[in-house]
């Protein structure tokens, strides 16, 4: 810490000892999910059990220098040491340690402040037996000697309830904080975490990884906004699926004339930007146009206005394969419901490949 990033630290040998590449890669991918979806501003990040390291405000602040952390902990000989880091480095101005007085609270936010993020470490286990466990598989620990205090390994349901408890709260917190990240030291507690964020309707997250060594650590993020991440590194076997490509036996240009025609016969908006490569649709949709039943009832004549529904931004890329071959591509990029995201997809597949003689049958024409 002192060679490389020029910080003075100390805490109690009882505690975790963080290691330092494995922090500053959960730095880093904060720093490239920030980039991606966060409009330039003052970043304010939460560390939740900020630990008498206090290592990731350090960290953070030490690479990024207008960053400003709060680190939160239950624990008052961490909170002791953590402030004495803060005022060691004199990070005083950018770094706030506070207390959290209620062990079954895991976020506390200002009303004045909206934050970037949060970030945690949570306890992995759920009882000393876990621990022995875990170390007799080799699974969650690599083979040192690993020091922590009963509140930083153990927390009740383990990892998998603590971040289940994170995930329900941030649930009445809403945008208050831009996006929500953890920390995972179970490869096993990511698909019921998605679970249980698909049950509370949040469809933008995504998973990575972290290796250093012998060791892998896992970490989940998700967020009340619409943007999604363009270049953060993702797991892509969790992530919830936004896009798709479809191969077609006609000219880009020719498949350019379909996409047209079918957008502006289901009244949707769009922007159009041509190159030699490729031709981009930046579209918005405000209401259901293409469902089944809204087509019958437009033909009818019998609907005035379409089903509302939560607006979505999605991109419609043509590029050009080989000769009279084109791939037509759809990204979801903002907002919406993920199920009515894939039934405009159907929709829209289905009669562009109609329209280039893949399939016979209705063409849909009102």
């Amino acid at each position: 810490m002192k060679e490389y990033f020029d910080i003075i630290i100390d805490f109690p040998l009882d505690s975790l000892c963080p290691t330092i590449p494995n922090r500053l890669n959960y730095i880093l991918w904060l720093e490239d999910l920030i980039a991606d979806t966060t409009p330039p501003h003052d970043v304010i990040g939460i560390d939740i059990g900020v630990g008498a390291s206090c290592v990731y405000p350090l960290l953070g602040c030490s690479t990024n220098k207008t960053w400003k952390f709060v680190g939160t902990d239950i624990d008052p000989r961490s909170i002791t040491f953590a402030t004495e880091n803060v005022v060691r480095n004199g990070l005083q101005d950018r770094i706030t340690i506070i207390t959290n007085p209620d062990p079954n609270k895991i976020f506390i936010l200002d009303d004045a402040t909206d934050y970037t993020f949060s970030m945690c470490n949570p306890p992995f286990y759920s009882s000393e037996e876990e621990i022995e466990e875990g170390l007799l598989n080799k699974e969650l620990e690599p083979s040192a000697v690993c020091l922590g205090s009963t509140n930083e390994m153990i927390t009740e349901g383990g990892e998998l309830g603590f971040v289940s408890r994170m995930i329900t709260e941030s649930v009445l917190h809403g945008r208050k904080v831009r996006w929500y990240t953890t920390l995972l030291g179970l490869k096993k507690t990511i698909r019921p975490l998605i679970r249980l964020l698909k049950e509370n309707d949040i469809t933008n997250y995504i998973v990575t990884n972290f290796t250093q060594g012998n060791t892998t650590r896992w970490a989940i993020a998700w967020s009340f906004f619409e943007s999604r991440p363009k270049t953060a590194e993702v797991l892509e076997s969790y992530l919830p699926k936004f896009s798709f490509e479809n191969e077609l036996p006609k000219d880009m240009l020719q498949v350019h004339v379909f996409v047209k025609e079918i957008l502006e016969d289901l009244d949707i908006e769009y922007t159009l930007d041509l190159s030699e490569d490729e031709i981009m649709f930046d579209c918005s949709v405000g209401t259901n146009t293409w469902s089944r039943a809204a087509r019958r009832q437009r033909k009818r004549q019998k609907l005035e206005q379409p089903h509302t529904l939560d607006p979505f931004k999605f991109k419609l890329e043509l590029s050009q394969g080989r000769a009279d071959v084109s791939y037509l591509q759809i990204v979801w990029d903002k907002g919406g419901d993920r199920i009515m995201f894939e039934g405009f997809w159907s929709h829209l597949k289905k009669r562009v490949e109609e329209s280039c003689g893949l399939f016979r049958g209705s063409s849909f024409k009102q």
